[in-house]
C-alpha cells in the first residue's frame, strides 16, 4: 500500500521543481537560499576540467622549457608546477556561473597561487541590460583539448569597457549558455521599451486633462517670469511711445531752428547784394 502510493506522488513532481532541485544541488547552501528561485540557469565545469588542467600544463611547460634555455628561471617554475595544478583542480571545483533575469554572477574560491597565503574568493556580477557582445573562442590548443573561452563584454560609464568583465574556459555547453544570455537580455529591453510605450500615452492623457484647467487658471500655471512679464507689458510699452515721441519732437524742433536760420542767412545775403 504505502509503495503504490509512493510512485505516483513521485512522478507527479512538475519538471519546474526539478530543474530547480538540479540547479541547486550544484551550488552552495547560502546560494541555495538567496538564489534558488531566481536561477535560469547553470553552467558546468565539470565535463572539461581535466582537459582544462592539461592545457594549462601545456602552456607552463612550454614557458617554463622556454625561460630554461633563456635565463633559467624555467627551473622554479618546473618546481611550481605541482602547486599550480593543485590550485586549478580546486578554482574548477569550485566555480559557480549561473544566469537571474536580471545578471550573469560568477563566483570561485579557490587557494591562493603563493603557498600559505588563505583562500581567494572571487565574484562578478554582470548585468544583462548592460551586455553588449558575448564571444566564443577556441584556439588551435583549445580545439585538440575540447576548451572554449567564453567571454562577456558589457558597458561601463556610457561606453565598452576595456577589460571583459567576465572570462572564463572549460564551460561545458558555451552556446546554450550565450542562448540563455541574449534571450533574458532580449527581454529586458522588451520590458523596458513596453513600459516606455504604456508610459508615453499615460502623460498625454494627464496634459489633456489639465487643457481646461490652464485655460480656466493661466494665471496660476504660469511661471512667476512670464507672468510678471505679461503684467509689465502695457507700462513698458505706453513707455517706449512716450520716449519715442518725445524723441520725434526735438528732431522737429531742431529741423525748425536750422530752417530759421536759412532763411537768415538768405535774407543777409540779399540785403548785401542790394546795398551794393
Amino acid at each position: 500500500m504505502l509503495i503504490g502510493h509512493a510512485d505516483p506522488i513521485s512522478e507527479s513532481r512538475s519538471l519546474k521543481d526539478q530543474i530547480l532541485a538540479y540547479s541547486g544541488s550544484e551550488l552552495s547552501d547560502d546560494e541555495q537560499e538567496g538564489c534558488l528561485e531566481q536561477i535560469l540557469y547553470s553552467a558546468s565545469f565539470e565535463e572539461h576540467a581535466r582537459n582544462c588542467v592539461k592545457y594549462d600544463t601545456v602552456i607552463w611547460l612550454a614557458i617554463s622549457l622556454l625561460l630554461v634555455l633563456a635565463w633559467g628561471i624555467g627551473l622554479l617554475m618546473l618546481l611550481y608546477l605541482p602547486i599550480r595544478r593543485y590550485v586549478l583542480q580546486k578554482d574548477l571545483s569550485s566555480r559557480r556561473l549561473y544566469v537571474t533575469r536580471t545578471e550573469v554572477v560568477y563566483k570561485v574560491s579557490r587557494p591562493s597561487y603563493i603557498p600559505f597565503w588563505g583562500t581567494a574568493r572571487i565574484e562578478r556580477r554582470v548585468p544583462l541590460s548592460l551586455v553588449i557582445d558575448i564571444i566564443i573562442e577556441q584556439g588551435c590548443l583549445q580545439s585538440i583539448y575540447g576548451i572554449h573561452t567564453f567571454r562577456v563584454e558589457s558597458i561601463a560609464h556610457g561606453k565598452a569597457a576595456p577589460v571583459d568583465e567576465l572570462q572564463v574556459q572549460g564551460v561545458s555547453d558555451p552556446s546554450l549558455l550565450r542562448k540563455m544570455i541574449i534571450t533574458e537580455a532580449s527581454k529586458i529591453t522588451q520590458d523596458v521599451s513596453t513600459s516606455g510605450n504604456h508610459a508615453g500615452p499615460s502623460t498625454d492623457v494627464e496634459n489633456i486633462a489639465l487643457m481646461p484647467r490652464a485655460t480656466e487658471g493661466s494665471v496660476v500655471l504660469r511661471s512667476p517670469s512670464k507672468s510678471l512679464k505679461m503684467a509689465g507689458s502695457p507700462h513698458t510699452s505706453s513707455l517706449e511711445r512716450r520716449v519715442t515721441g518725445g524723441l520725434l519732437l526735438n528732431k522737429l524742433e531742431e529741423v525748425n531752428k536750422s530752417v530759421k536760420r536759412l532763411e537768415l542767412l538768405i535774407e543777409k545775403s540779399h540785403a548785401s547784394s542790394s546795398i551794393s
